[in-house]
């Protein structure tokens, strides 16, 4: 191939959105305001949606994939324009769009089969396949192209207002996996699970430790909430929209439920919600995923040494019914 590149390859990558190429290498973008984004593991580098870019810890910027490129991996600029144009570029956003406009599933980016999604959340994450395979039967769950499990948020009336993008594989030269909100999710909306007739609301950090905590408890009548982070507005709405369904049903709301995570930030957290219909679950680790697979290990010993050992009721599918 040499160290040569022509000027076609070069005006190919030169086209490419800084953007789109964030999202195909799954790097982690966040949106902030109208038209600008920044990266959420380097909080310094932010994106212009005209395809500008700045690193201010750095004091550089540029414009495009391919000064991003040498700047971010440390290529050479013949490294950098082949990477980009080796990509299958997904492009995930449309930059034009006005900030406020309502969110629509992007359907065709889906897969028939979800077996990447299912072998991480079985095998990686330790959660029980008949409940990946409910969510998988509820259309909760799917996977795209990019091999990324994709958390659906669905309102009471059961359309899709938001996603999470959750990836399957560790990111080269990364720590864990691709994480993002899709573009224009609803901003008081999250991943939600409904069990039986909910009289009471828990919340959690991320749709993983959701089904983590379900997995391992098993509720009964309860909303199971993610807020994809730690936010008060997404809480306060999911109060009011099941408040307000237990009111039309003759009942009242009995129970929130604080469930995040076991870190300075979830005890920080938590301490703002106090009142006496509020309690507080908190993971004996880090997080509920932690304690999941903290257990699903003790019980496979068990099973190992052929003592009797903790199981779980496996016979209460949650039913959803929006």
């Amino acid at each position: 191939m040499g160290d040569i590149v022509s000027k076609s390859e070069i005006d190919q990558a030169a086209n490419v959105h800084v953007l789109d190429y964030l999202q195909t290498k799954g790097e982690p973008i966040i949106k902030q305001g109208h038209n600008y984004y920044r990266h959420a593991e380097h909080d310094s580098l932010v994106f212009n949606t005209n395809g500008k870019w700045y690193w201010n810890s750095r004091s550089t910027g540029g414009m495009g994939a391919i000064s991003l490129a040498r700047e971010l991996y440390k290529m050479k600029f013949q490294e950098a324009v082949r990477d980009v144009n080796g990509l299958n570029i997904t492009k995930t956003m449309d930059f034009s769009q006005d900030a406020n406009k309502g969110f629509t599933y992007p359907k065709h980016y889906e897969v028939s089969s979800i077996e990447n999604a299912k072998n991480y959340l079985v095998n990686e994450r330790c959660i029980d396949e008949k409940v990946v395979l409910a969510l998988r039967k509820h259309d909760l769950i799917a996977e795209d192209k990019m091999k990324n499990l994709i958390f659906k948020w669905r309102d009471k009336d059961g359309k899709i207002v938001g996603a999470d993008r959750q990836g399957t594989t560790k990111m080269k030269n990364k720590r864990g996996t691709f994480k993002q909100i899709m573009e224009h999710s609803k901003g008081d909306g999250g991943f939600t699970l409904d069990i039986g007739r909910p009289n009471k609301i828990a919340v959690f950090e991320s749709p993983i430790d959701l089904v983590s905590y379900y997995d391992m408890i098993r509720p009964e009548h309860i909303r199971l909430l993610s807020m994809s982070g730690l936010k008060d507005q997404i809480l306060i709405k999911g109060i009011e929209q099941t408040a307000s369904e237990c009111k039309e049903r003759g009942e009242e709301l009995e129970k929130v439920i604080i469930a995040v995570d076991n870190d300075k930030a979830g005890r920080e957290f938590t301490e703002k919600w106090d009142g006496e219909i509020v309690q507080v679950d908190v993971p004996k680790n880090k997080d509920w995923n932690d304690d999941l697979r903290e257990q699903r290990k003790l019980e496979q010993e068990k099973q190992n040494q052929k003592i009797p050992g903790m199981s779980f009721s496996k016979n209460k599918e949650f039913q959803y019914e929006r």
